[in-house]
């Protein structure tokens, strides 16, 4: 189905093992590896901020709020582009993505998945609804994503453009002197538009799911709250907000960030694996060209690698006797040469948000009629990715101290 839609067209994730995905891939590496993810910080501090700020003035909105974080961030750093508004052609972008996304399923639910020849069909035929789909929904596709780098390329030529993954990466290639050059420098360009595009596409829905889980588990798990906001106050004190400075400072925050991951994962069957040779695994023989889907949920609910995987207990990572010194789920972040290359950027983004909303906020149900507490189910909705069924919890401040800070 991702194929039909023309998105595995020079998207990391969905390509071949071949030099272009080693030089695509090398191009995420050179601007997203640990070190360098640490000159996005700043932006990530502004943008938590800008987030609970909007949760305080509507805490009803929760959904848009942490969609329009996820999206300010990636689109500052892959674009340099700043919000200024709620009709931001960014963030209607960032929305028409999750709708397509939405309307994709989850993988595997298609039959076209099992029966590829079906894209052949015309798009009248009945039941060919994915072929209509595909064929809607495409140039929507393509016009998104060469809006940013068009953007990019007329802010450069005006000698306005901010530092960012794109304009980082054409300054390069210009230094390279390929700028102009025929169908290799064509080739680049492509390459470029496409890498900057899928760190958008991808790290937006994510990086929201992530968020959006760990609210509901704070919610779910009022213990585990209070015992982060305790470590919160010991640590920071009354007198300013978290910063990255603190995060090693703040072990059971880290802890939580995981479980919460681990608990739900934002993709909990990954990205679907093509065997490029036969293969035998536990003596189950595997023909090349096979679809192999790594169960990441069933992996994180092990219980040969975590003790009573299905209680939410973020002390599991801690090392003996304060926890089970249990390993991180670092699998929700993919595998090998195919693991997320955003996977630092990823968590700096979550755990910023986390330690933020700690610090200023309490995150309790509703009540009813009769003053009852409200404690949503634990429901979760599926398609690429998977996140929380809407619903409601009060997000109030913590003091009068938390709210100056905020001014």
């Amino acid at each position: 189905m991702i194929e039909l839609l023309g998105w595995a067209s020079r998207s990391l994730v969905f390509l071949r093992y071949t030099r272009e995905f080693q030089e695509t891939r090398k191009i995420f590496q050179n601007q997203l590896s640990r070190q360098t993810s640490l000159v996005y910080q700043e932006t990530q501090i502004r943008q938590a901020l800008i987030l609970v700020q909007n949760l305080l003035q509507s805490p009803d909105k929760l959904e848009a709020h942490l969609q329009r974080f996820s999206a300010s961030v990636i689109m500052e750093i892959a674009y340099g582009h700043h919000v200024t508004s709620e009709d931001d052609p960014f963030l209607r972008i960032a929305d028409k993505i999750n709708e397509l996304t939405a309307g994709v399923g989850p993988q595997g639910s298609n039959i076209v998945d099992f029966f590829p020849i079906l894209k052949k069909l015309p798009a009248w035929f009945p039941g060919a609804w994915f072929v209509r789909y595909a064929k809607e929904s495409y140039p929507i596709y393509c016009r998104m994503r060469r809006y940013g780098f068009d953007e990019v390329r007329k802010e450069m030529a005006r000698g306005t453009a901010k530092p960012s993954f794109l304009s980082l990466n054409l300054e390069d290639l210009a230094r390279g002197g390929t700028e102009n050059e025929g169908t290799e420098n064509e080739d680049k360009l492509e390459r470029l538009e496409a890498s900057a595009f899928h760190l958008y596409e991808t790290g937006t829905e994510t990086t929201s799911s992530a968020v959006h889980t760990l609210v509901l588990a704070l919610l779910l798990h009022p213990q585990a709250q209070r015992k982060a906001q305790e470590e919160v106050d010991k640590v920071i004190g009354s007198g300013r907000l978290p910063d990255f400075g603190d995060r090693e400072s703040l072990p059971f925050v880290e802890c939580l960030m995981y479980e919460a991951l681990r608990w739900h994962s934002p993709a909990p069957l990954g990205i679907p694996h093509q065997l490029m040779e036969d293969d035998v695994y536990r003596g189950m023989s595997i023909p090349k060209g096979s679809t192999v889907i790594a169960n990441i949920r069933s992996m994180t609910l092990d219980e040969k690698t975590y003790r009573e995987p299905n209680t939410f207990f973020p002390e599991r990572f801690l090392p003996q006797p304060a926890g089970f010194g249990e390993p991180r789920p670092d699998c929700v972040f993919g595998f090998g040469r195919r693991a997320c290359p955003g996977q630092h950027l990823a968590e700096a983004s979550i755990w910023i948000v986390l330690a933020t909303l700690l610090a200023v906020f309490d995150i309790r149900p509703i009540q009813d009629e009769y003053g009852n507490d409200v404690i949503p189910p634990e429901e979760f909705h599926n398609s690429l990715t998977s996140h929380p069924a809407p619903f409601k919890c009060s997000i109030r401040l913590r003091s009068d101290l938390a709210k100056r800070l905020l001014a």
